[in-house]
């Protein structure tokens, strides 16, 4: 299928490749011809504003700013000069940052990457939101989905054409936003229209996003409700209840259970969440939060039981382990909660001693050549008949000498005599007894020879021996593999239990109940009607079209059971994923002693077929050289009387 055409404000032209994602308002396409950049394609008409905001924004761009978002380089029209759409890098290997958040998704993604990790990529995000600030911009619309992650935490802000940019004494607003990332002031307002949003604000959002990355995805202001109220999220916020704060007395929030306590990390880290949550005047600047960070990370250490276990140095002992005893609760999935796997570590040591060794087979050439031959003396006897060739000869000279004087008619009995009786002559049939047996003989030796060359080039049993080493071959490669097919395996059971936990608490969230920020009651009982009625129904939306909701909608509705989700607390079921893994180890072990049985057979058939086909050969080349030389002989004793009759006629 032909790609779309567009060409940009830089005079460049872009050609739309394959499609590989979407969003609410846009579709992102590769570029044909290009690793290096992607094109966002509007789905709907933009208006003069968005232009002139995308336009601005396209002049703006420097290395400082495409280090840290996935700016517009350029803006592209379509045919009718409509802008369409902007070009911005692409980005290879990255994640959204709410995979973090999840146990599941950090052991898929991040499988070697402990609780540091996440104090890193906090620091990180930080440095990203200073330098986006120092080139006058505000994000502005932040929220976990349009923040991307790299397995070396390296952090890039998409979704760049929502930010607040100021272009001389004009603002292009940012006017969306999600309510958790949002702060008091903004959230009182009631809507986002021509609101202009400061690094204080965003400051705010900044700090949610790093309450969430080391409190593992536990938000500021959710916790256990105190009141007797309805206590929602949003309504949290505009009271500035902190449920983590040491500081406020009579709280109507306290923390989630089973979550880290704030007095254990460093006192810079703590006063930043006290003053980005209940200061609404001067929030900590990203500049603040890195250098916060920076001594938090020098104040982890590491548990002893567990490599992925890193905790605050204010803790007399791993939070992480003692989640676990305490109340089965897994953090990190470092295998410790399971029942030690079978060890596959003996595979290597088992096929080393059947390493493939390769048949070397020296080709023998079809010719033969031995310069310490001579051909046959050839009998006496043949030259002889020398003697009566001559006497025939002169005979014929005196028949001819007679014929110039002889009538014609007279002659010609005389040459037909001649003709019919030449073939006849003794010495004429005893030279072509003699040259037909010599070619018999040659024609015998060089076919024996040329057969003897065949074998040895083409072996009999080379087929058996490649076929049985195919199979030796691909039994090892199997073997290999097992280690890693059983971690599959386990890492397919975790996913299991883990999934069926999870919509197990999705399915407490009654999307009737539950307040959805931007979408109303009509689209609630629209959805419901058609099967959707929790949130963990809302996966259904990936394979079911509902009339009157977009992808708009949908990415809400995604969003509010993302938020929904990091209230989840997993408590495995330990009992029943080691029965399932114990059948899973089983299964390995079993196929583990088949794949060995066929390695040991398939050993012992190519050992013996390479001996028999080695001592074959040995016995091929001897027979080679015997028959080479009678065969090389044959022929000089055919070519020297070839070249005596040639002689004679």
């Amino acid at each position: 299928m032909a790609g779309l055409i567009y060409n940009g404000l830089k005079g460049d032209r872009y050609v739309t490749g394959r499609r590989i994602g979407e969003g609410g308002e846009g579709i992102i396409y590769e570029v044909q011809g290009s690793t290096e950049f992607v094109i966002k394609v509007y789905k709907e008409k933009t208006d003069r504003d968005k232009e002139d905001k995308l336009i601005f924004m396209a002049s703006m761009a420097m290395p400082e700013l495409l280090k840290f978002a996935a700016w517009p380089v350029d803006v592209i029209r379509d045919a009718a000069g409509q802008v369409a759409g902007f070009v911005m890098k692409k980005l290879v290997s990255f994640v959204p940052l709410h995979m973090l958040f999840n146990p599941m998704d950090r052991k898929r993604i991040f499988p070697d990457k402990g609780y540091n990790f996440l104090i890193h990529v906090a620091r990180n995000l930080a440095i990203a939101f200073h330098q986006i600030h120092q080139q006058g911009i505000v994000v502005g619309d932040v929220n976990e989905a349009n923040i991307l992650v790299s397995n070396t935490g390296m952090v890039v802000l998409i979704d760049c054409d929502s930010f607040q940019v100021k272009n001389g004494s004009r603002y292009h607003f940012c006017e969306v936003g999600i309510p958790r990332y949002t702060p008091p002031e903004l959230l009182e307002k009631g809507s986002f229209e021509q609101v202009v949003r400061t690094i204080n604000t965003d400051s705010f959002s900044l700090a949610t996003l790093i309450f969430q990355l080391i409190f593992l995805g536990r938000a500021p202001f959710t916790g256990i409700n105190l009141s007797k109220e309805d206590f929602e999220e949003d309504k949290a916020i505009r009271l500035g209840e902190f449920a983590y704060s040491l500081r406020r007395s009579n709280k109507k929030l306290s923390p989630a259970k089973y979550s880290l306590d704030l007095n254990t990390f460093t006192p810079g880290v703590i006063n930043d969440f006290h003053e980005a949550f209940e200061n609404r005047v001067a929030r900590p600047t990203p500049i603040q939060w890195i250098n916060d960070l920076e001594n938090l990370s020098k104040e982890i250490r590491v548990c002893d039981r567990s490599g992925l276990h890193f905790y605050p140095r204010g803790l007399s002992k791993c939070p992480w382990c003692t989640f676990k005893e305490q109340a089965g609760i897994i953090y990190f999935f470092d295998d410790t909660y399971l029942h030690i796997l079978p060890e596959l570590k003996d595979i290597e040591q088992f096929v080393n001693g059947y390493r493939l060794e390769k048949i070397e087979i020296k080709r023998l050439p079809d010719t033969f050549v031995s310069g310490s031959l001579a051909p046959t003396p050839i009998p006496q006897q043949f030259f002889k008949s020398y003697y009566i060739k001559i006497a025939v000869l002169i005979c014929l000279l005196l028949l001819i000498i007679g014929l110039c004087f002889t009538p014609f008619w007279y002659c010609t009995p005389i040459l037909f005599s001649h003709l019919i009786f030449k073939k006849r002559l003794p010495y004429h049939v005893n030279l072509d007894t003699e040259l037909t047996q010599r070619e018999i003989t040659y024609e015998r030796l060089n076919a024996a020879f040329l057969s003897l060359v065949n074998k040895h080039n083409s072996p009999a049993e080379l087929k058996r021996y490649n076929q049985s080493a195919s199979k030796l071959s691909d039994a090892i490669t199997q073997l290999r593999r097992l280690p890693e097919d059983l971690i599959i395996r386990k890492k397919k059971i975790e996913e299991k239990y883990y999934h069926a936990k999870y919509q197990v608490h999705l399915q407490q969230f009654d999307i009737g109940h539950y307040p959805i920020p931007s979408f109303g009651l009509a689209k609630k009982q629209l959805i419901q009607k058609n099967g959707i009625k929790t949130a963990a129904d809302l996966f259904k939306l990936k394979s079911v079209k509902i009339s009157g909701i977009g992808p708009k909608n949908i990415q809400i509705l995604f969003d509010w059971q993302r938020h929904i989700g990091t209230g989840f607390v997993y408590i495995p079921d330990t009992a029943a994923i080691d029965r399932e893994m114990a059948i899973a180890a089983n299964q390995i072990f079993v196929e583990k002693l088949k794949l060995q049985n066929i390695v040991k057979k398939e050993y012992q058939e190519i050992v013996k077929l390479k001996d028999s086909i080695i001592t074959t050969n040995d016995q091929l080349e001897k027979q080679y050289i015997t028959t080479g030389k009678k065969l090389y002989q044959a022929q000089l004793d055919l070519n020297a009387f070839k070249k005596l009759a040639n002689k004679w006629f």
